[in-house]
């Protein structure tokens, strides 16, 4: 009896449909967000549809909006300079920029209707910039006095993400697989399709030399800033494209699409579904490191990781014996910094989640959702992306709910 048990439990356990880690955040809008990106780990700007620019100062668990009525334009990309200088570029040539944290903001270039649109923009420091441009004058712009005055540099291309490791040395990504490069800071471009047939939407350096970038048809890596770019595998086999890629290291890189998230830890070889049930298309991806990870797209939706996506591993069930109550103990110890114990009791075979939100109840993290056979469970939780506070943390199913509260004192 007692090794039927056992062979039960471990037939029950590889049932469950453990979930990526991904969890979305509050931006405040329901339009696109195109373009997100961080300073460091707390600091960091998202931008999107109707001139909306979002900044969050504790990684997220608040985003509160900026910049109203400087822009009702689209904003498609944001480059951060430093903890007070941001840019954000978008359609009929929008240029808006901030040198106070994002408190003010001001429009640096605007066009009219017909003008075409800023697709994308990278500054190097607070003057010395280049942006995408779509329209009139197809190519870049680049600006040496903050966006002051601004320079066409029309080439036959309209780079969709741009990457530059010093004042000479960029590169650009486009449509129909096209990379562009300049050796003279932005001065002439040469341009070459790696294929025929692809888009390329975002491009992502982990050092002066390593880069990857991908299509439909294939992740490709540089590793000598552009020169040359090799086809080291393919993020998904169906026709979708890849509308975002980042990598924090040469192994560990995620891809964004029009449904998924996709993760790779063997440099590119092989991906995986983070997430099967994303709502929606991923524009941008940013990453701290291999565990915090940032996306955001359409819906206004802002997508966060602090496990770079991967599944929880460590619900551990403790006992078989049916429980009398759906129970949620205390965690233990506590205060804690930043691991503790949480045990809890189910009495009926569910889909079960525990959440963890702040005093002001904005969740700030899920740390599990997933189907549980009755019995009693423990987890250890580390709250590595928690600042010091009280928290509450929920059980929850359809039938059962239950809350209690933490303090995290780091």
């Amino acid at each position: 009896m007692k090794n039927l048990l056992v062979i039960l439990f471990f037939i029950q356990l590889s049932n469950i449909p453990f979930q990526a880690q991904w969890y979305t955040q509050q931006s405040g809008t329901t339009d696109p967000l195109y373009d997100i990106e961080f300073i460091n780990r707390n600091t960091g700007w998202a931008c999107g549809d109707g001139g909306y620019i979002i900044k969050t100062t504790n990684g997220g668990i608040n985003w509160i909006r900026q910049g109203i009525g400087v822009s009702y334009e689209p904003l498609f990309g944001i480059s951060v300079v430093d903890t007070n200088t941001v840019y954000a570029v978008g359609f009929f040539k929008t240029l808006v920029k901030t040198t106070n944290g994002g408190t003010n903001w001001i429009k640096k270039d605007s066009g009219m209707t017909g003008d075409g649109r800023y697709t994308c923009v990278f500054f190097i420091n607070e003057n010395k910039g280049w942006i995408g441009n779509f329209g009139p004058g197809y190519g870049v712009k680049k600006t040496t006095d903050g966006g002051n005055t601004i320079q066409s540099v029309p080439f036959n291309g309209i780079p969709e993400d741009l990457h530059f490791k010093d004042s000479l040395n960029g590169i650009g990504v486009g449509e129909l697989s096209f990379i562009y490069r300049t050796t003279n800071g932005g001065l002439n471009w040469n341009s070459f399709s790696i294929v025929l047939n692809g888009d390329f939407y975002s491009v992502s350096f982990i050092n002066e030399f390593t880069g990857y970038t991908s299509s439909t048809r294939a992740v490709y890596k540089t590793t000598n800033f552009g020169i040359s770019w090799d086809s080291v595998g393919r993020v998904t086999p169906l026709d979708i494209d890849v509308t975002s890629i980042e990598f924090c290291n040469e192994n560990t890189g995620w891809a964004g699409t029009q449904y998924q998230i996709y993760k790779t830890t063997n440099g590119g070889k092989n991906w995986l579904i983070q997430n099967s049930t994303l709502p929606g298309v991923v524009y941008s991806l940013w990453s701290y490191n291999d565990s915090l990870v940032w996306g955001c797209g359409n819906g206004g939706r802002i997508w966060h990781t602090i496990r770079g996506g991967d599944t929880i591993t460590h619900v551990n069930q403790i006992s078989l014996i049916v429980p009398n109550n759906f129970e949620l103990k205390q965690n233990f110890p506590n205060p804690f910094n930043p691991t503790t114990k949480i045990e809890f009791s189910i009495t009926e075979n569910e889909i079960y989640k525990l959440e963890v939100f702040d005093i002001r109840g904005s969740k700030v993290e899920e740390i599990f959702n997933e189907r549980l056979s009755r019995g009693s469970y423990q987890i250890i939780y580390q709250a590595f992306n928690l600042t010091s506070g009280i928290y509450i943390y929920k059980l929850s199913s359809v039938k059962f709910s239950q809350s209690k509260k933490f303090l995290l004192i780091k």
